[in-house]
This record gives C-alpha cells, sequence and structure tokens, in this order.
C-alpha cells in the first residue's frame, strides 16, 4: 500500500494549521488592510490616472489615509480618554440614580434604576480604559495595515487577476458575481461606517448645543450605536434627554428628544439611499448577527467585518449554482 499520498496530506494539514498560527494574530490587520484598501481604491487608480507611477501613487494614497483617518482619530481619542473620566466624576457627582428614583414609589424599580446607571457608569470607563491600555497594539496593527494597504494598492491589477484567475466560478459569470460582490461590500462600508460617523457627528453636535458635557465621547458611543438595527443612537440620546427632564432642564430635555429623534435618528433615512442607492438590501437581522459575532471574534473591526462576511457567505450560497 502506498503511504506517500497519506503523508503528503498529513504534511498539508499540518502547514495550513501552521499558517492558521501564523496569520492569527495578523487576522485584524489583513482585514483592515482590505477594507482600506476597498475604500481608497477609487482614489488611487484616480492618482494612477495622473501619474504613471504605481509607488508615488500608492504612497500618496497612503498619506492621504493618514490625513484622514490616523490624525482625526488621534484628536479623537485624546478627547475620549479626557471626557470619559470627565463623564464618570459628573455622573456620580449628581447621583442620576438618586434623582430618577425620587420620581418612582416603588423601591425595588429604584434598586434596579440604581444598578442600571452604575453598572452603564463602569462599563464607560472600564471599556475606555481597555481601549487607552490597548493603544499599543492598536498602533502596531495600524502599521500593519497601512504596510499591507501600500502593497495592495501598488500591486491592486495583480492581486484582482490572481483572485478572478482561482476563484471556482465559471468563467463568464466572473464579473457579474464580483459586481454583485463590489455593491455588497460598499452598502456595509460606506453605508454603514459613513453613516455611523455623521451620525455620531450630528449627535455630538446635538448635545453640544444643549449643553451636555463631554459631547465627543456621546457622538461617539452614538456612531457606535447607529450600527445596531432596530435601536439605533436612541440608545444614547433619549436617556439623556429624559435625565434632563428628571433634572427639570426642560429645555435641553425636549431640546435633545426632538433633535435625537427628528434629525439624529432618521439621518440613516436619507444619508445611506445617497451612498449606495438602492441596490443592496441588508437584512438587518444579518447586521445584528453579524456584530455580536464579529465583535466576539475580531474586536472593534468586528463591527465591520462580522456583518461583512456573514453577508458575503450568505450572497455565495445563493450562487451556489455559479460555481464550476
Amino acid at each position: 500500500m502506498n503511504k506517500k499520498p497519506y503523508l503528503l496530506i498529513l504534511i498539508i494539514i499540518l502547514l495550513v494549521y501552521l499558517l492558521y498560527l501564523v496569520l492569527k494574530p495578523l487576522l485584524t490587520a489583513i482585514l483592515g488592510s482590505l477594507i482600506l484598501t476597498f475604500v481608497f481604491y477609487r482614489i488611487f487608480l484616480f492618482f494612477n490616472k495622473k501619474i504613471k507611477n504605481k509607488s508615488f501613487c500608492s504612497a500618496l494614497t497612503l498619506i492621504l489615509i493618514l490625513l484622514i483617518i490616523v490624525i482625526p482619530s488621534i484628536i479623537v481619542i485624546n478627547s475620549l480618554a479626557q471626557e470619559s473620566v470627565g463623564v464618570y466624576h459628573s455622573l456620580k457627582s449628581h447621583d442620576i440614580a438618586s434623582v430618577i428614583a425620587n420620581y418612582l414609589e416603588s423601591s425595588q424599580l429604584q434598586e434596579y434604576i440604581s444598578a442600571v446607571v452604575n453598572n452603564a457608569l463602569f462599563f464607560i470607563v472600564n471599556s475606555t480604559s481597555d481601549f487607552i491600555l490597548s493603544l499599543p497594539q492598536l498602533a502596531l496593527t495600524f502599521f500593519v495595515i497601512l504596510f499591507l494597504t501600500y502593497y495592495l494598492l501598488k500591486e491592486s491589477d495583480v492581486f484582482i487577476s490572481y483572485i478572478k484567475k482561482y476563484i471556482p466560478i465559471k468563467e463568464n459569470k466572473k464579473n457579474i458575481i464580483f459586481e454583485k460582490f463590489k455593491v455588497l461590500t460598499s452598502a456595509l462600508i460606506f453605508g454603514t461606517i459613513l453613516t455611523a460617523i455623521i451620525q455620531g457627528i450630528l449627535g455630538g453636535l446635538g448635545f453640544a448645543i444643549f449643553g451636555i458635557s463631554s459631547p465627543i465621547l456621546w457622538g461617539f458611543m452614538m456612531a457606535i450605536a447607529s450600527i445596531i438595527p432596530f435601536l439605533g443612537t436612541a440608545i444614547i440620546w433619549l436617556p439623556a434627554g429624559i435625565i434632563q427632564l428628571f433634572q427639570h432642564d426642560y429645555i435641553a430635555g425636549i431640546g435633545i428628544l426632538i433633535f435625537g429623534g427628528l434629525i439624529v435618528g432618521t439621518a440613516d433615512n436619507f444619508i445611506k439611499p445617497k451612498l449606495v442607492g438602492k441596490k443592496a438590501n441588508i437584512h438587518p437581522a444579518i447586521v445584528l448577527i453579524g456584530i455580536l459575532g464579529g465583535l466576539n471574534l475580531l474586536g472593534f473591526i468586528g463591527l465591520i467585518i462580522g456583518p461583512l462576511i456573514l453577508a458575503l457567505a450568505i450572497e455565495l450560497f445563493k450562487m451556489r449554482g455559479e460555481f464550476i
């Protein structure tokens, strides 16, 4: 009996496992670089039409990424670190739980409200602390992301042709399927991320207008919350408005509720169609399950990658008849 095929299979399995171990710590960086490449690919092509040097165009695109993403991120992170501590001390000193509890007769409900507020405070401070402590690792990850993005942009033609060559799909269907994936990915990346950023900015602006402290922190929280289907930014502005009413600040309370409900909460209904059109209709359940699974698997970047993987997997299943 010839044992060589079994030995070869064993070696291949071992190599695949070792490859998994090598790439596992870099998985976030690899996926992040793919996202950045997709987002800035058109800008790279624009530069490449004017300048026929791909290395220079790729470097120029990276500089643009640094200006658009890195510098604003550093400013926001610095503000988040300061404001999160300020919010904790401010809310603790005002004892929001007691203010709300005074309007309630049930002692059981008072205890529940107090526990919810205290847990929310702990979550905000703990999450911010964990985020700040992970900054060195995030800086290294982002360096790897930029490094990979540079070469993915520079060698984009080779990379795309390689995928088209070896993907197991009928030749006459490849362009159609690639276009579907492009529309789907655009919907998730541009529709989800840019909409979240805009809603976060609007929410922070609303908080600043009505005198709520730490508007950058709350705007950031609203940007994250906007990704969650059904609930969205209301998780932040609705309790904030109610708390202001309990504190007898009726102008700020009513203002936040109206601004949040009419502008922040409905902004995605106007923004998403402009950004991605109506070509990709992604069910909210897919987004929610993808977010939860992505966060558990990949951390913060899972907010994007989770729904994307799930949506693409479902699309692949629908297209199973197109495979060779």
